[in-house]
């Protein structure tokens, strides 16, 4: 094979993720022994699923090579997977099979069970025939994994796999992945254990390793593809019989890199570090191994980001979701030695809560704001009208907005809209494709009070987790100091919430009436956010009157937050208005959208209100100044453009 193909930069795709992609389900109860978890936070899993999402972070271009059922948890994987940019032109559906489920516990230092629901799953169905040469001549390796061979017929889609990416000049990488379990020669609940002989289990991984140029294992898994319970032995027969580079992984120790026909180890630093889980760590190694590898950096620095990665991810809950981006990763190698409590770092933080819910930019919101209730209250007491008038026409507002949604299904549209006048509308909402927002305060209350009763924590939990949280919140420079902290305090313990729940922050800071609400006011309110350490998912803001506030705004964001995305609110002006709004905020990249309300629905709320407005009216009028925003707002990206 010409050896220049994996780093191939014609190639668009760096890496093909053969095997196994899975429903983990890790107990969110630490030190709790599966009997007794209470309960679980979901992920994606598996092996190859892993690395395909852990590379991605990294910036590989990787696909997704395997099989999902068509129930529930098949769709949460391949969406998940595409979130995560990775590509399943290759990932097959099939309604006969359940996509498999792992159940895990968290019990520190050594004690991690599993038990494995995969019984004839789904990622065990894929066929020679799913590979495809086509895609296989765009990449530049494959990986397969051992627990793909353990059964006759992946064995032979795996063989046919290998064939085509040696055809189709492709690297081949063997990553070992020995669960026992999963070959029959264990009890079926016995996940945990991660050796036992087999000659069965070696006579069937050898066949493959003349066709490596990689191979990544544990110690354990060395040896059982060497078929040796000396790892010396196992090393020694594996280079009798591949040219691969091989990987030994060594846990806490990094690992150990065996260059073909050379007898001396690459090795790296490893990063000693307090472990939470080692489940999955092994393939956030892999993950930071193979950026490197497939990039063409030498096998120290392949081997520095392999460990860095695994050390990362062990201090975190679950796999998938704990391992890092690029960014992530060069920063807790930078700042390791310097930095005592790194993993406790704003920055890094910061980083890795943009890895796991992507960067607000790219994900664009066109809103309709329809969560007010004081205001559409006072206009109840003053016409002596009950308040059941509210969810009446919220009702035909969203009436409106689904008249646009359904013709408008390609742009990223969005509704905000509160439980308590629109309870209705969140359920008819809940299996759509358009995101929702729920504000989480009370309405017209100062300083910031919840709008739960319960737990904040417990109240967003139960909240679905693509719901995004909006909190209109009120601040100012000028603010006495008990009123500040209390704004602050109450700020910082939503954030917390929304970190640890992995949901997405929308901020409305709004100055309040009757003080100074020039540029600079509400550019030093934002600043005070960040030194508070609270990052916004997205900025909502009152458009800037004039060139130079927009500026002030963008130089605060410029400083602590460049990947920042900016909401605009329309305080119910004029339509017309907005175009030029639009225009100046689109001079810098940081808008990435509206969240508007009463310059849309306000007055046909106050005619139907007093009886001037029928009832059939109000939807074609909404989406008609709903559609009039979209295209001022499309006008204006396309002027920048």
């Amino acid at each position: 094979m010409n050896k220049s193909h994996p780093f191939d930069k014609s190639r668009p795709f760096d890496l093909i993720c053969m095997g196994r992609v899975a429903v983990d389900f890790y107990a969110d109860q630490i030190h709790s022994p599966l009997e007794h978890a209470q309960s679980f936070s979901r992920y994606l899993g598996g092996c190859a699923g892993n690395i395909s999402v852990g590379t991605s972070r990294l910036g590989l271009k990787s696909a997704m090579f395997s099989c999902v059922g068509t129930d529930d948890m098949g769709v949460f994987l391949r969406n998940q997977l595409q979130f995560e940019g990775v590509d399943t032109s290759l990932l097959r559906s099939t309604p006969d099979h359940l996509t498999g489920l792992v159940v895990l516990g968290v019990s520190p230092p050594d004690r991690f069970p599993l038990i494995f629901y995969r019984e004839n799953c789904a990622d065990m169905q894929i066929r020679p025939q799913d590979a495809d040469p086509d895609f296989f001549r765009q990449a530049k390796a494959l990986q397969f994994t051992g627990t793909g061979v353990s059964t006759d017929s992946m064995a032979e889609a795996t063989r046919h796999a290998v064939d085509t990416a040696k055809d189709c000049g492709c690297a081949v990488i063997l990553d070992i992945d020995y669960r026992p379990v999963l070959w029959g020669l264990t009890e079926a609940g016995d996940g945990e254990s991660r050796f036992v002989a087999s000659e069965q289990v070696t006579r069937t991984l050898q066949p493959f390793l003349s066709q490596l140029d990689l191979i990544i294992g544990t110690e354990e898994e060395v040896m059982i593809a060497g078929g040796s319970e000396s790892l010396e032995k196992a090393l020694e027969k594996i280079r009798s019989m591949s040219n691969a580079v091989v990987v030994l992984k060594r846990g806490e120790k990094g690992c150990e890199v065996y260059p073909a026909k050379s007898e001396t180890p690459v090795s790296a630093r490893p990063f000693p570090i307090e472990v939470l889980n080692i489940l999955g760590a092994g393939d956030a190694f892999a993950s930071g191994f193979l950026r490197g590898w497939l990039r063409g950096e030498s096998l120290q620095t392949c081997a520095l980001w392999g460990n860095a990665n695994g050390a990362l991810t062990v201090t975190r809950h679950g796999c998938s979701p704990s391992m890092a981006s690029f960014e992530e990763l060069q920063y807790f190698i930078k700042n390791f030695d310097q930095d005592p409590n790194i993993l406790e770092s704003p920055k890094l933080l910061q980083l890795h809560q943009r890895t796991v819910m992507g960067q607000p930019r790219k994900h664009p919101m066109l809103v309709l704001a329809f969560d007010h209730r004081a205001q559409f209250q006072e206009t109840c007491q003053q016409l002596d009208l009950s308040e059941e008038k509210i969810p009446e026409f919220k009702e035909l507002v969203f009436e409106g907005f689904r008249q646009v949604e359904s013709t408008h299904s390609e742009q990223p549209l969005a509704i905000l809209v509160d439980p308590q006048y629109g309870s209705k509308i969140l359920e008819e909402s809940a299996y759509e494709a358009f995101k929702i927002g729920v504000p989480i305060e009370k309405a017209g209350i100062f300083p910031t009070e919840w709008l739960c009763e319960e737990d904040l924590y417990q109240h967003l939990q139960a909240r679905p987790s693509e719901w995004f949280v909006k909190l209109l919140w009120k601040f100012h420079p000028d603010l006495d100091e008990s009123a500040k902290k209390i704004q602050m305090n109450q700020l910082k313990r939503l954030d917390a919430v929304c970190r640890e729940l992995d949901r997405r922050l929308m901020l409305e800071l709004i100055l309040p009436e009757g003080m100074n609400q020039q540029g600079e006011c509400l550019a030093q309110s934002m600043e005070e956010v960040y030194q508070a350490q609270v990052y916004p998912f997205w900025w909502k803001i009152a458009a800037p009157s004039d060139q130079n506030e927009w500026e002030q705004v963008t130089r605060i964001l410029d400083k602590h937050d460049p990947l920042a995305g900016v909401i605009l609110l329309g305080k119910n002006a004029p339509i017309e208005d907005f175009a030029e709004w639009f225009r100046l905020v689109r001079s810098s990249p940081y808008a990435c959208g509206f969240a508007i309300g009463r310059s849309i629905f306000w007055q046909a709320w106050l005619d139907f209100a007093s009886g001037k407005l029928a009832s059939e009216e109000i939807p074609d009028i909404i989406s008609q100044h709903y559609l009039h925003l979209i295209e001022l707002w499309d006008s204006a990206t396309n002027q920048e453009s």
